[in-house]
């Protein structure tokens, strides 16, 4: 579903606009009406919207200032102007920027909605090339697959009920905010998976390149699931319902179902997985195999708890399984599960360096080589300091990248979700607020002008446009005696002539 958010400074626009239109039948949600500019931005930093239907003349912060702010930042958003007769100029001058939607008032309810419905084509055309070059996407891909195989393994071995299980990996994955797809292809025999999965590997890297392929293959069903990012996947089922291999007596068919979150996914997906004996997953297009190690992975999973207990000779238990351990394949599977769970408790550690260790598993070819980098990852784990992961944890990193990072004027809450994080930015949206009680942009605004107040107030800065640029808002000083205003209650000039500071240049 997209995101959508209207701004408007006449209240009866926006709410008509809001009102007059079933926007969930367009799998769209109305993220928040907005009247005037600075409203909008602050609520784009929160929300990450994919559109926002804004009119040009707005107080405070106009329509052109808000598209030019926001097309410096990381957010891919898709704007579409709404103005009057009198302001083609404003609207040509937006378009500048890269703005392709327009709609003249007074427009209707037809006119709107074939507006939005060629914005959404763009949108979703956006998500499924997004993160191509991201140099990012090859972590998450990792730490996704390894994650989902380890819960798979945990499912099938422990006698746990599944909320506990995924609460141990909720830090990696957004597992309740994020739609996810599901394919179930049948009547795939197993003599044919393997040569199905090339071409789905060619498939979707001309295609599909960014998206994040899981898959789940018991007795002839293939289970494939991935972020929902488009608003037709015809491409895809044709493309499935044309494999034909030697020896395939029965086509190929496909059922699919849209699950509002990877947990309602994985607690279905689950449920049917449990009775069969063999279970394979698809790992990078890779067929990886479980079920047959049960016995070792339930030791793996009692040996952890007794290492995270500080269990006596727990650790050289676990060294000595590794060792005893035969076949690559299944040391590789062990190792990616035993670091996620040893590192669960290890806030210090970053995402990065995870990744690095799950890669380097990856990437190995001798079982003598990949048993010592296993048993010294281990123990580099255990050495670090016991902190209890919490999503205080997550929070403080927010808190310090904010706080080294002020002077940024596109800094977003989607860029440090994304690229210091590696979660989704929705879900770290709704923990930041939980957890704080503030939005991350009333947290970024406050941060800015608490700073703001410390440069004013002494005499190492001399201008107050200098100020703006240290707290990021150098490129609109307006907006930062604005917000400065908002925050205090007086202009910047005021604040340092109460404060007793020398007159600075505007």
């Amino acid at each position: 579903m997209l995101k959508l958010i209207i701004a408007d400074d006449e209240r009866i626009i926006r709410e008509t606009i809001s009102n007059i239109i079933d926007w969930k039948a367009y799998d769209i949600e109305v993220a928040g009406l907005c009247k005037n500019g600075i409203e909008t931005y602050d609520m784009i930093m929160d929300e990450s919207p994919d559109i926002v239907l804004t009119d040009i003349r707005m107080p405070g912060m106009d329509g052109l200032e808000l598209i030019r702010r926001i097309s410096g930042t990381d957010l891919n958003i898709q704007f579409i102007i709404l103005s009057g007769y009198g302001e083609f100029e404003y609207a040509k001058e937006a378009m500048k920027s890269g703005v392709k939607y327009y709609l003249l008032k007074p427009c209707n309810e037809a006119q709107i909605i074939e507006c939005i419905q060629a914005c959404k084509r763009d949108c979703y055309q956006q998500k499924s090339v997004e993160g191509i070059v991201s140099e990012h996407f090859v972590a998450a891909n990792s730490i996704n697959h390894n994650v989902i195989f380890s819960i798979i393994n945990d499912s099938i071995c422990q006698n746990r009920s599944f909320p506990e299980i995924i609460r141990l990996y909720e830090s990696y994955i957004d597992f309740k905010f994020t739609a996810y797809r599901l394919y179930y292809v049948y009547f795939l025999p197993f003599g044919n998976l393997e040569e199905f999965l090339e071409d789905l590997k060619l498939f979707c890297g001309e295609h599909l390149s960014s998206v994040i392929i899981h898959g789940i293959y018991v007795n002839n069903t293939l289970i494939l699931f991935f972020r929902d990012f488009a608003a037709s996947y015809q491409n895809w089922e044709h493309f499935i319902c044309k494999r034909h291999y030697h020896d395939q007596t029965v086509s190929l068919e496909t059922e699919s179902v849209l699950y509002s979150s990877l947990e309602e996914l994985l607690v279905v997906v689950l449920k049917k997985i449990r009775r069969f004996g063999m279970i394979y997953y698809i790992n990078n297009f890779h067929l990886l195999y479980t079920c047959n190690y049960n016995i070792q992975i339930h030791e793996l999973e009692l040996l952890c708890r007794s290492i995270l207990n500080r269990q006596e000779d727990s650790l050289s238990m676990l060294t000595n399984l590794i060792k005893d351990i035969n076949d690559s394949t299944f040391l590789k599977q062990i190792a990616s599960n035993l670091f996620i769970k040893l590192t669960l408790n290890k806030p210090e550690l970053s995402s990065s360096e995870l990744t690095e260790w799950l890669m380097l598993i990856e990437d190995g070819q001798n079982l003598a080589d990949l048993k010592n980098i296993v048993i010294e990852k281990v123990e580099e784990i255990l050495r670090e300091p016991d902190q209890g992961l919490s999503a205080s944890a997550m929070t403080q990193q927010i808190f310090d990248y904010v706080s080294r990072n002020l002077q940024d004027d596109n800094l977003t809450l989607k860029y440090i979700a994304q690229n210091i994080l590696y979660m989704n930015v929705d879900y770290v949206s709704k923990k930041f607020l939980k957890e704080t009680g503030s939005k991350f942009s009333t947290y970024l605004a406050d941060m800015r002008i608490k700073k703001a107040k410390q440069l004013l107030s002494s005499s190492s800065v001399d201008k107050i446009q200098d100020v703006a640029e240290e707290v990021g808002l150098g490129n609109n000083p307006q907006y930062f005696s604005q917000l400065f205003k908002k925050k205090t209650g007086m202009t910047p000039s005021v604040y340092i002539a109460q404060m007793g500071g020398k007159g600075r240049k505007q």
